[in-house]
C-alpha cells in the first residue's frame, strides 16, 4: 500500500476510526460506590451497550475509514457518488450522537444509581472515543473543503440528493 497518497484529512479520518475501535472497546462507564470496605471503583460497559450513541457512531466511522482507504489505495472508484459530502455527513451524525451520549447521561438509570450513593461517572473510553469521532468528523470537513465543497452544500436538498448520485 503506498501511503504516499494518503492526505491529511485522510489521516485523520482513518485514525479517528482506529482510536475509536480501540476506545470503543474500554470502560465507557465508571462507577465509585462506597462501602464497609470504604470506596470501591469499577468500570463497565463497551461502545456497543449504547446503540443510537455508541453503536450507531462506531458503524459511522468504521465504515467512512474503510471508503476512505477504498478510494486512497484506488480499489474503488469515485463514480458518481460524492463520497466527501457523505462523509462529512456520516461522521458529522457520528460526532453529534456522540457528543449527545457524553454531555447528557453515560449510563442509563444514573439517578437512581446516585440517590443509592453511587456515583456514575464517564469512562476512559468514552472520553477517548468521543475524541477520536471529533477527530474524524473534523477529517471528512477537512477533506470536504478541500475538494472545493462548501458547508454550506449540506443544507441545500438538491446537492444532497446529488452526492448520493441522484439527479
Amino acid at each position: 500500500m503506498d501511503f504516499s497518497k494518503f492526505k491529511t484529512p485522510d489521516w485523520l479520518k482513518v485514525g479517528g476510526a482506529v482510536g475509536f475501535l480501540i476506545f470503543g472497546f474500554m470502560s465507557w462507564v465508571k462507577v465509585d460506590y462506597g462501602g464497609e470496605i470504604g470506596n470501591v471503583s469499577d468500570s463497565a460497559g463497551s461502545v456497543f451497550d449504547f446503540l443510537f450513541t455508541g453503536t450507531i457512531p462506531w458503524i459511522l466511522i468504521m465504515a467512512s475509514a474503510i471508503v476512505t482507504v477504498l478510494l486512497v489505495t484506488g480499489k474503488m472508484k469515485q463514480g458518481k457518488m460524492n463520497w466527501p459530502m457523505l462523509m462529512v455527513i456520516a461522521n458529522g451524525l457520528a460526532a453529534v450522537l456522540l457528543l449527545i451520549r457524553f454531555i447528557f447521561n453515560p449510563l442509563d438509570g444514573k439517578s437512581e444509581l446516585e440517590a443509592l450513593g453511587v456515583d456514575v461517572q464517564r469512562g476512559i473510553g468514552m472520553i477517548l472515543s468521543v475524541i477520536a469521532g471529533l477527530v474524524a468528523a473534523a477529517g471528512s470537513v477537512m477533506s470536504f473543503t478541500a475538494g472545493g465543497g462548501n458547508l454550506k452544500d449540506l443544507t441545500d436538498v438538491n446537492k444532497i440528493k446529488d452526492g448520493f448520485g441522484q439527479n
